[in-house]
């Protein structure tokens, strides 16, 4: 009996952990793509940010969609993903390997990722949480708002200096997944097969990082600075004539 009770334990997590890494390149995986396409968008021209976002917010059954297809895929992975790394033990202390570099690097940006999603939802979801504006009143100008939105509670370097850590973590956190993925699921199963996937999957960290940093860029340019200072000569002649 109790060999039967752990077989089955072991089949279950055995179950959990693949769902963990499905749900990790899959939904997730394609919402980060998506999501860095929008904000990239902006880099275009206020405009084109606009449009697009206009576009996301007319599809039909849209709450429906982010619930079954991120929210709940995101909070599993993310639970789960807990529950795996307070498990696990990093010996890269002892043994400096890539892989072991590799395994430690994906706990600390997941745990990093984790505050950062988080963080990113009350910052515009649920700012109205905070006495802040409803992010469903800044349609028709998403552009402007979403723009004036990293000069709330703290100043725009402070908000680009958390964006950029978030993106950072975030990218390697789903590039090196994909690399474990491909493993986990026997895509890869040589050596050579193994070290083209995580060539591979540099290269897309870095457009990836690529693009999520010309997205902030886009986004920091936030309209409505400060007037620029007076022509001299002209408040001289202004003077006289009054």
């Amino acid at each position: 009996m109790a060999e039967t009770a752990s077989h089955q334990t072991g089949e279950y997590h055995f179950l959990l952990r693949r769902l963990h890494s499905l749900t990790g390149i899959v939904p997730i995986g394609a919402f980060l793509f998506n999501h860095l396409l929008t904000n990239s968008t902006a880099f275009l021209g206020p405009e084109h940010f606009d449009d697009h976002v206009k576009w996301l917010h007319s599809l039909p059954w849209l709450l429906a969609i982010e619930i079954v297809f991120i929210f709940i895929p995101l909070a599993f992975h993310a639970g789960y993903g807990v529950v795996i790394a307070l498990q696990g033990r990093s010996n890269v202390n002892a043994y400096p390997y890539m892989d072991n570099w590799r395994y430690t690097l994906q706990r600390v940006t997941a745990w990093i990722t984790v505050v950062f999603v988080v963080v990113h939802l009350l910052h515009f979801r649920f700012a109205h949480w905070f006495g802040l504006p409803n992010y469903k009143s800044f349609h028709p100008a998403f552009f402007v708002n979403t723009a004036e939105g990293f000069t709330w509670l703290l100043p725009l370097w402070a908000w680009m200096v958390v964006y950029v850590i978030g993106l950072t973590a975030a990218v390697y956190h789903f590039c090196n997944g994909l690399v474990t993925f491909c493993i986990t699921w026997g895509i890869t199963v040589g050596d050579q097969s193994r070290r083209k996937v995580l060539l591979g999957a540099s290269g897309l960290a870095v457009v990836l990082m690529v693009w999520g940093l010309l997205s902030l860029w886009a986004l920091a340019q936030v309209p409505g600075g400060p007037p620029a200072a007076p022509d001299a000569a002209q408040v001289a002649l202004r003077s006289v004539a009054a």
